[in-house]
């Protein structure tokens, strides 16, 4: 299946960020995530899906001028990296998740087909004006509810492209045996905004503790608000005298499921909710619901498992409190009745059931248009993969897990260079993995080297712990690797850094013209054809390269093994340059494969290692790597030509105000190889 782009503006996980990751998570494609980080992002990563991130964005939109300047600005830079992450990573389709990510991806001219999830009612003229060009223009539009799908196109001229699909539970996730705790407890449970109307809510049981003077309130929820003082005002009003002692405003849940079980009711204030996620959560824990009779929460509930009421009216609202906290056996029957609504109505296999119905055949149908998909592969047993692990734990979990979810088939061999984590046994934990626990770190190359003789299979792919697959491309670059009507190859996939970035992992040879050239040109400032030959890791297009860095690199085993494929006497930095001058002088050529990609987090172990990037170490890999290959005249113009590289930089960024520490010190590590030993 093809491969699917998750774009959200939010990294919280409230009710949409749910839905995101159930509907993520029902689809047979290769799927991606990207979202800021936070709880989204963790949640994403513990469903197995790779996660891209994106910058933390305040949520205001409807305060003072600044903060409405503010948003736009980041609107147009989420557009702006929309439109990268979507050439960097090339899906076939993109989720535009929300309002925002819906406007981003109209600004950026429609970079891909989209579907559209539209979780909120528009929130102003020009923002309607933007949000219906974008849901006019996508493949499908996703709504929660049939007040944001009249909201949304009140003339219905999206037909049948506008698919409400309510978002679901787990019922079972939310069954408690508890009894709710004495004395009674309200519960608001959501975002703590100005728009859900938690005032209200404290003036509702202001009213109700008149009838019930025991009755507590708390709100929980993260506070998400373009109301700074907000939180203030609600402090000052729970500290009157008829609620004093009586709220607690306790924060961020910690699991919704233990805060309802010991709530007596869920009580509801906002006026204009797109669908009431919160709602659905209490009535599958069997308690029942004060909520508007308005927009989302209406379509949810009827009189056997709720009490409605107008919205804004505290008067009546306090009275079904009253009702259901004075009756317990009515508060009981109504709960049992809420779960049987969400078992039949609102179940979390229903949604994934129909948002995958929805969106699978706007999947098929873009198949039918482009074929990329499906490239030629090898079968993933066909292929192992060979990492070198030095207290790489973390990382190295991420890259098994990702091989198991696209290669399922494929034999990885783990090399652990005495590790002083967990790396070991991480690896020995996952099935498929061959582990070799060395009792000395012998360095990167020496340590392939030993997983090479361990592989059995016509293509061998060499890939660092700190990578991670986000979909099966590496099969066909295997399949690349092993045509008969192409010579001996080395075959480096597009590599992304952590925010969907294209990480420069491909380079003209030391000392080619381009070479010389991007010491003075910055790439950055050469567009095109031109601007790819200084910096082939743009490239859109397989192309020949001079070398690429070890971090992912695929190619027959019978090619790496002639190769060596490292000179083990070259330690730590520089084995891949090396590698790739010493296949060039055997008629081995290297090339850019863009259409297969992985994400890189790189530098795990040795900034760790080394407090920070290597510097020196980094400049003598690549002296000796060019020495050892081209002598030592070449490793002298190579010097040269970094040098330049880093002064011409560092003098660019002075002359622009930006801090240049960094192209100092590599000035400084470069200019060190010619000073006499001891000096």
């Amino acid at each position: 299946m093809p491969g699917v782009l998750f774009i959200s503006y939010s990294g919280i996980f409230g009710g949409a960020e749910r839905v995101l990751l159930d509907c993520a998570t029902a689809l047979e494609a290769s799927v991606v995530v990207a979202c800021p980080p936070g709880l989204l992002a963790r949640r994403a990563r513990g469903a197995g899906l790779p996660v891209l991130t994106l910058p933390v964005r305040s949520l205001a939109l409807r305060a003072d001028i600044r903060t409405r300047l503010r948003a736009v600005t980041a609107l147009a830079d989420h557009a702006v990296r929309l439109r990268r992450l979507t050439r960097a990573l090339d899906p076939d389709l993109i989720i535009a998740w929300g309002m925002r990510s819906a406007i981003a991806w109209l600004a950026g001219s429609w970079v891909r087909p989209a579907v559209v999830s539209h979780n909120d009612f528009v929130s102003g003229p020009l923002v309607g004006v933007a949000m219906r060009a974008a849901a006019a223009r996508a493949e499908a539009v996703l709504v929660p509810s049939d007040a944001v799908a009249a909201d949304l196109d009140p003339r219905r001229r999206l037909g049948g492209r506008l698919h409400v699909v309510p978002p679901g539970v787990d019922v079972e996730r939310f069954a408690t045996s508890r009894q709710p705790v004495a004395p009674p407890e309200v519960l608001v449970l959501g975002a703590l905004a100005g728009w859900k109307r938690p005032d209200l809510a404290l003036e509702i049981c202001a009213l109700a503790r008149r009838r019930i003077p025991e009755l507590r309130l708390r709100l929980v929820g993260t506070t998400v608000t373009e109301d700074p003082a907000l939180p203030a005002r609600l402090g000052r009003r729970a500290q009157a005298l008829d609620l004093a002692d009586a709220v607690e405003i306790a924060g961020p849940s910690a699991d919704p499921a233990t805060d309802l079980a010991r709530a007596t009711c869920l009580l509801h204030c906002a006026p204009r909710e797109p669908f009431g996620l919160v709602v659905l959560e209490a009535l599958a824990a069997g308690r029942p619901v004060v909520v508007p009779d308005a927009a989302g929460p209406r379509e949810i509930v009827d009189a056997s498992c709720a009490r409605l009421y107008p919205p804004g009216d505290a008067g009546q609202a306090a009275a079904a409190l009253v009702e259901l906290i004075s009756h317990p056996g009515v508060a009981s029957r109504a709960g049992a009745a809420g779960r049987e609504v969400v078992r039949r109505r609102f179940s979390r296999a229903r949604t994934r059931a129909a948002f995958a119905e929805t969106v699978t055949p706007v999947l098929k149908r873009l198949g039918e248009r482009d074929r990329r998909h499906r490239a030629r592969a090898v079968a993933p047993a066909a292929v192992t993969l060979v990492t070198v692990s030095h207290n790489s734990a973390a990382e190295l979990a991420t890259l098994l897990d990702s091989v198991a979810r696209y290669l399922p088939e494929a034999h990885t061999v783990v090399i652990d260079c005495a590790s002083a984590d967990e790396s070991v046994a991480v690896a020995r934990a996952r099935p498929a993995v061959e582990v070799v626990a060395l009792e000395e770190n012998i360095g990167f190359g020496r340590a392939c080297n030993r997983g090479m003789k361990r592989v059995h299979t016509p293509v061998t792919t060499l890939v660092n712990p700190d990578v991670e697959l986000v979909d099966a491309s590496l099969l066909g670059l295997a399949a690349e690797a092993l045509r008969d009507d192409r010579g001996e190859r080395l075959l480096a996939p597009r590599v992304l850094n952590g925010d969907g970035s294209l990480q420069d992992t491909v380079h003209p040879l030391p000392g080619s013209a381009a070479d010389l050239i991007r010491s003075v040109v910055p790439p950055v400032a050469v567009p095109g054809r031109p601007g790819e030959a200084l910096a082939p890791w743009r490239s859109d297009r397989p192309r020949r390269v001079g070398w690429a860095v070890g971090c992912a690199l695929v190619a027959r085993t019978a090619t790496l093994r002639a190769l060596g494929p490292f000179d083990e006497s070259v330690f730590m930095y520089g084995e891949d340059l090396e590698l790739g001058l010493h296949a060039r002088e055997r008629g081995v050529e290297t090339w850019l494969w863009p259409t297969a990609r992985v994400v890189h987090r790189r530098g795990h172990a040795t900034e760790r290692a080394f407090g920070g990037e290597a510097f020196e170490r980094l400049a003598r890999g690549r002296h000796e790597a060019v020495k050892l290959r081209r002598g030592a005249r070449w490793a002298a113009i190579d010097d040269a030509a970094q040098a330049l590289t880093f002064a011409s930089r560092g003098a660019l960024k002075r002359a622009l105000g930006l801090a240049a520490a960094r192209e100092r010190r590599q000035l400084e590590a470069v200019t060190a190889l010619r000073r006499p030993a001891g000096r």
